[in-house]
């Protein structure tokens, strides 16, 4: 138990005292942003790119590892936008933006300094691979639920590509991949100088995440925000749990960085989608917020389950 104490207390403290630094005005919204900015397209993508290309680029083709990790990720997204019209009775939109924030972890600011804290440098690769597949087949699905309210298939089409080779992250475990495809070495100067900013990655972005996270509404729909956050937190990883120990053939540390990616909070992309389609904006932000802060206990209690749970 102390092993996940001394990854998760420090880990959430950060978050914390991000939040704790805005509300005494230490930062301002303003500052909070630049700071997010900074660590999403500064200090993270050489951070991935690192790691991703000191691996042998043959490694990350792992499709069992793609299948299993996306059919969980299409089931819980579809099965989320089903809730929220069926019971909650949200139009097609707002289900779609339902179910991202549902689908959608917090891998980048929280899964990827969390995935290394705990497993090492090898949970990179099976990070930069969620990351990569995720993005690509999240987007997709709301492009289907957008399609239609905004422009058509053809225009949202033409967004969900752009999003995705605009991600400052996508781009970093794609150059990382060719770069160790290439067999080049990587220089000296260049490689410490990466080196730099990637140490400052995982502190920035979650302090960051806890200063952006002040002032976030916590509406009056206290159902969807619930719905979300038992969805995100305790559904979307036990289906994960389910696809990986049910059908045997991967790596246990993969099958660790799977589950461990799928237990985090609903990740703040998706409140800049939901601002950028004009729906759902609102409550969205609510469920970052509360799902941010039910993790300090859901994500400690399944890394103990993967730490002593899993051998």
């Amino acid at each position: 138990m102390i092993d996940v104490l001394n990854i998760s207390i420090p880990f959430f403290a950060l978050i914390f005292l991000g939040f704790v630094a805005h509300v005494i005005r230490f930062i301002d919204a303003a500052g909070a942003k630049t700071m997010s900015k900074f660590a999403f397209y500064i200090t993270l993508p050489p951070y991935m790119f690192l790691k991703v290309s000191a691996s042998e680029p043959a490694d990350i083709l792992n499709w069992g590892f793609v299948w299993r990790y996306e059919s969980s990720t299409i089931l819980i997204y579809l099965t989320a936008a089903f809730i929220a019209y069926a019971m909650f009775h949200l139009r097609r939109l707002e289900s779609g933006i339902f179910g991202l924030n549902v689908a959608y972890p917090n891998y980048g600011y929280m899964g990827i300094p969390l995935a290394i804290l705990a497993f090492g440098d090898g949970a990179a690769l099976p990070m930069a691979l969620i990351l990569f597949a995720d993005t690509i087949v999240l987007l997709a699905l709301t492009a289907c639920f957008v399609a239609g309210n905004d422009g058509g298939f053809a225009a949202a089409t033409k967004r969900i590509i752009i999003t995705i080779f605009a991600n400052p992250l996508v781009l970093a475990v794609l150059a990382g991949l060719l770069f160790s495809a290439s067999g080049l070495a990587l220089p000296k100067i260049p490689q410490q100088f990466g080196t730099l900013l990637a140490g400052a990655a995982a502190p920035v972005a979650l302090f960051a995440l806890g200063a952006t996270l002040f002032g976030q509404p916590v509406r009056a729909a206290a159902a969807e925000v619930t719905a979300v956050s038992f969805l995100k937190l305790i559904v979307h990883p036990l289906l994960v749990a389910l696809f990986f120990l049910g059908i045997p053939g991967q790596d246990p540390l993969w099958i660790k960085v799977a589950i461990l990616s799928s237990c985090l909070p609903v990740a703040a992309n998706v409140f800049m989608l939901a601002n950028h389609y004009g729906a759902y904006s609102g409550r969205t932000a609510s469920a970052i917020l509360v799902s941010t802060a039910l993790a300090s206990i859901t994500v400690p209690a399944f890394l103990y389950w993967l730490f002593y749970g899993q051998g």
